[in-house]
């Protein structure tokens, strides 16, 4: 029994009831709002007519057909639930169009908008309980996905330690290893036969899901009877590579020439539709602040800056950007003019700050003339924060994976800026914890993200950030 037994078991269980009650919601909802505005004009009668209660149970049957929610799935976001009720409600209005004339006649228009409003929002929140629902069930040990180990090596012994400990495992029940030698187990583990024995255990046990952590250039037909085994007994096969010290994260399997090959990571920037939704994003905002209010912040910097501080308004540096190609950043010069400018960071009580440049940096309005940079292409408004070339060096030699960071543009702000990895990196481990975020940046981009990170940017603008020195 495969995951597929799972889904049909899902859809009994929890997805039709759920399709019954998401259907009388509507319904429900549709009934309320004939009370609360009532029709009065005759061109809008349909709208009462039992004609729209047909089109809308066809509506909800299409939408469950292109618009499932599987209950099954193990990690479902917040997010994902309320855009499956959204493009839910979507489909159901879409019906309504190709199906009444009068749907964008004026009342009919609002009474359906207004009606795809709250429908979307309970729908929501009903399917946030049916999530609890079965998180509850399966707690208590319902519809359990049962898992076995075969062999053993450092990349197994992790999956063990995350089904077994992991919270987010939950809807896993690890039975044991399937193994020669016992004693490399941890703990209590349970050995459940040794690898000889391991087709008779599979045909005569109860098993979902096998793990196999079996080298195949030592024993390559014994891997090739192990999936037989599994395929006969409608159990879904895993391969767990030895890759001890490898990166840990998603890889993609592709097939070249007709031999399985992983692809290291996925960058949804490599998609030319998501890099032109990014740069035409940059352009349109960056445009409009550069015409609409860079001159009036330039102006007033300029005044600051010319009465605190001799020297230019503008201060250049060169710092890494897209694939490691240096550029010139710009920024309202925060310092006096000095000879470390290029190769020493700002520290909280840093000498060479001026007082109007304290408060720039603090507002983070020093940052405002890259928008230039982002502009003319050489940045975006959200990406890892571009760095001096000194430190490009420094770190690269001293922090694996660092030069990842530089797979996408630099940003105004960025996932680690966030995150509470912004301003002074003063031990290794900062410096690192930053680049961690930056890789996970270039390989989560949507975006959303990106929208997200420019609120969260606001937010700490506003309330002040004790790194902004």
């Amino acid at each position: 029994m495969n995951n597929s037994t799972f889904r049909n078991k899902e859809t009994l269980i929890y997805r039709l009831p759920a399709a019954i009650l998401d259907l009388l919601l509507m319904i429900a909802v549709y009934k309320l709002m004939l009370l609360a505005f009532p029709v009065l004009v005759e061109a809008d009668k349909v709208i009462a007519s039992k004609r729209s209660v047909y089109f809308l149970i066809v509506g909800h049957l299409v939408a469950c057909i292109f618009v499932p929610v599987r209950f099954y799935q193990r990690k479902l976001s917040l997010r994902a639930v309320f855009q499956n009720s959204f493009f839910h409600c979507l489909v159901c209005l879409g019906v309504f169009a190709v199906s009444i004339d009068q749907l964008f006649h004026a009342f009919a228009g609002r009474f359906y908008l207004l009606w795809g409003i709250v429908s979307t929002i309970l729908l929501w929140i009903l399917h946030l309980i049916y999530m609890q629902i079965v998180s509850v069930a399966r707690r208590y040990g319902r519809n359990k996905i049962h898992t076995v180990i075969i062999g053993i090596n450092d990349n197994a012994l992790r999956l063990h330690s995350a089904l077994c400990n992991d919270p987010s495992y939950y809807s896993y029940k690890f039975l044991g290893f399937i193994a020669d030698d016992s004693s490399l187990l941890p703990g209590q583990t349970p050995c459940l036969c040794s690898i000889a024995d391991a087709m008779e255990y599979l045909s005569s046990n109860k098993v979902h899901e096998v793990y196999c952590a079996i080298d195949p250039r030592q024993e390559p037909s014994l891997i090739v009877n192990l999936i037989r085994c599994c395929e006969d007994n409608f159990i879904d096969f895993f391969f767990v590579p030895a890759m001890e010290g490898y990166p840990k994260r998603t890889m993609t399997c592709l097939e070249q020439g007709g031999v399985n090959v992983f692809k290291l990571r996925d960058e949804p920037l490599e998609n030319p539709v998501n890099s032109a939704i990014k740069r035409l994003f940059d352009i349109l905002v960056s445009g409009v602040m550069l015409v609409c209010i860079y001159p009036f912040v330039w102006l007033f910097v300029a005044i600051g800056t010319s009465l605190t501080s001799p020297g230019p308004i503008l201060f250049r540096q060169k710092r890494t950007g897209y694939k490691g190609h240096p550029f010139t950043m710009l920024k309202f010069r925060s310092m006096k003019v000095n000879d470390q400018a290029n190769t020493l960071q700002a520290t909280r009580d840093d000498a060479r700050k001026t007082r109007f440049g304290n408060f720039l940096r603090r507002t983070s309005i020093d940052e405002i003339p890259q928008l230039v940079n982002v502009f003319k292409g050489e940045m975006s408004l959200v990406g890892p924060r571009p760095h001096m070339e000194a430190h490009t060096r420094q770190y690269s030699a001293q922090i694996d994976e660092y030069l990842v960071r530089h797979m996408v543009k630099p940003g105004l702000t960025g996932w680690a800026q966030v995150n509470g990895c912004r301003g002074e990196t003063r031990t290794l481990d900062r410096m690192a914890d930053r680049v961690s975020h930056d890789i996970w940046y270039v390989e989560h981009w949507s975006f959303s993200l990106d929208l997200k990170i420019i609120a969260m940017t606001f937010i700490q603008i506003i309330r002040g950030d004790k790194q902004a020195y």
